[in-house]
């Protein structure tokens, strides 16, 4: 019932934002004098150019249709999860823990030793065809190691730390048109900024990175010889938001940032 209400009250107040109530409750007065075959009451003197009702406009029917369907979002179970699976930027696994999976048993594919982080900003903006942004300030005691890029997805990540063979932070930049989530545990992803699975009782927190909403989380999935089990210990702590272009993801090491850090350096990207 107090959803019910809350709903009640958001599309009261979207609704008086558009027309007066003043103009709502003389429109079944009208109505009702019309279906009596009455012609609705003028006070002598009164100019005829008053009684003229104010046309609704597109862009007011317009918000009453979005602030309906959003209340549908929030009354039916359908709704609710259609909302959570729009609102979130991380897939909420139905467990903690998995049996081990086909991809875990194929070889991973020969990597090589050099770093894929050997790119400048302007280098890796150059292959991307887009901007890249980077932290005004970053934290004390590390230094840019380099950027990729990534033809696949479309990804830059920058790489952040005290020297070159230890990554503290890494910030990944994707255009919205390639974001491809996969969160789904049985199928291997490469893609970092579209494995969004999180355990089933990982906590997931709403921050405000300027006049955006994201969201944190702290942990990782263990890959055991059982199978991939969540790990809620900070070894890896995420930040996910995104404008209207991009989706961005910072990734800090454990006891060097905390959430309001990361936070901060989200804010701080141009």
């Amino acid at each position: 019932m107090d959803n019910n209400k809350n709903i009640q009250s958001i599309l009261r107040e979207e609704l008086e934002k558009e027309i007066p109530s003043s103009q709502i409750e003389l429109w079944p007065a009208m109505k009702a004098s019309l279906a009596a075959g009455k012609r609705p009451l003028i006070h002598q003197g009164e100019n005829m150019n008053t009684m003229k009702p104010r046309r609704i406009s597109w862009a007011a029917i317009s918000t009453l249709i979005v602030v309906a369907l959003l209340a549908l979002a929030f009354i039916t179970p359908q709704g609710r999860s259609f909302a959570q699976s729009v609102l979130q930027f991380f897939t909420r696994a139905k467990q903690d823990r998995y049996p081990l999976q086909t991809w875990q048993m194929t070889p991973p594919v020969q990597s090589t030793s050099e770093s894929p982080f050997k790119f400048s900003v302007q280098e890796a903006e150059s292959l991307a065809g887009y901007d890249v942004l980077s932290p005004v300030d970053i934290p004390f005691g590390m230094s840019f190691l380099g950027a990729s890029y990534d033809t696949q997805y479309h990804i830059v990540a920058q790489a952040f730390g005290s020297d070159a063979g230890y990554i503290e932070l890494s910030l990944w930049q994707q255009p919205l048109e390639y974001y491809q989530p996969c969160g789904d545990i049985s199928n291997y992803c490469d893609n970092m900024l579209g494995w969004n699975l999180v355990g089933a009782s990982a906590n997931l927190e709403i921050v405000q990175i300027g006049d955006l909403t994201g969201e944190y989380v702290e942990g990782t999935w263990s890959l055991t010889e059982n199978g991939p089990v969540w790990d809620p210990t900070p070894y890896v702590k995420t930040l996910r938001w995104q404008t209207d272009q991009m989706i961005f993801e910072l990734v800090g090491g454990i006891d060097l940032l905390d959430r309001d850090d990361l936070v901060a350096l989200a804010s701080s990207i141009r």
